[in-house]
């Protein structure tokens, strides 16, 4: 081999290294994020069950108020 085509092997070869590290880094990135995502799913998930019953109480609350003695006040 002549020294241009060992210098052009060479760059051809440090390119394709490159890209194929690029490419894996952004794959690795991709399944980062789909695994996140469902993570954060389930953590939205809860966080509204837990509004929900908080507003569920509320409501209770404030239908049935007490008086402080225990008892349904009169309405």
């Amino acid at each position: 081999m002549t020294r241009a085509q060992v210098v052009i092997v060479t760059g051809v070869s440090v390119y394709l290294l490159g890209m194929a590290f690029a490419c894996g880094m952004a794959v690795e990135r991709i399944r980062f994020d789909q695994r996140r995502t469902a993570v954060l799913d389930r953590y939205n998930e809860t966080l509204r069950e837990w509004h929900e019953f908080r507003m569920l109480t509320e409501r209770q609350a404030m239908r049935y108020p007490s008086d402080g003695t225990g008892e349904q006040a009169a309405r």
